[in-house]
């Protein structure tokens, strides 16, 4: 029989998951991965996404029709407030309140296309988002686009023949750093 579960380690355990991976958390508490997860089931903390109560960010990303990329960015460099968990197999999340959501998009209404967003998909839905999704958005929006094998073929050729890239990107409706940039790739494969 294995060792029998303290106070202490109980808390340790309660105050750590979702923070650490579970082999961390084994090893801390010189036990197996197993037992931890095992007393974990027990405790109904097994599911360490889900007790939270948040958002993460492809959830959020899937309600406002964007991409999860998109919501990463808006983390990492817009000031959009989120916390990073672990689940038990050292996976991390980025996981956003729906509350710190609303206020950070009431400041940055430019980002978002909120006549695109269902009705309640994100509840509690603030007082000034139904004046947002009526007002006409004609935002232009960045939305990623996929290479097809026609366009890298037409950029290969064109680039071959001497075209400049803001040729290339204006005959094939793409920014001329992202011509570029698939060029560059193109060569380096």
């Amino acid at each position: 029989m294995g060792q029998t579960w303290t106070n202490e380690d109980v808390f340790f355990l309660q105050k750590r998951v979702g923070n650490c991976s579970l082999s961390a958390i084994a090893k801390q508490l010189n036990r197996s991965e197993t037992a931890v997860s095992l007393k974990l089931k027990k405790m109904g903390l097994r599911n360490t996404k889900n007790a939270t109560g948040l958002l993460t960010g492809s959830e959020l990303a899937e309600a406002l029709h964007v991409d999860r990329k998109t919501v990463h960015h808006w983390i990492q460099f817009h000031g959009l407030e989120a916390i990073s968990r672990i689940t038990c197999y050292e996976r991390k999340f980025c996981l956003v309140n729906i509350n710190s959501f609303w206020k950070w998009a009431e400041q940055n209404q430019e980002k978002l296309d909120f006549s695109i967003v269902e009705k309640h998909a994100l509840p509690p839905e603030p007082e000034w988002l139904d004046e947002a999704r009526k007002t006409n958005t004609d935002k232009t929006i960045k939305t990623y686009k996929r290479w097809t094998t026609k366009e890298i073929e037409l950029l290969l050729k064109w680039r071959k023949e001497g075209v400049s890239f803001k040729e290339i990107a204006v005959e094939l409706g793409r920014s001329k750093i992202s011509v570029e940039r698939r060029y560059a790739r193109c060569k380096n494969n």
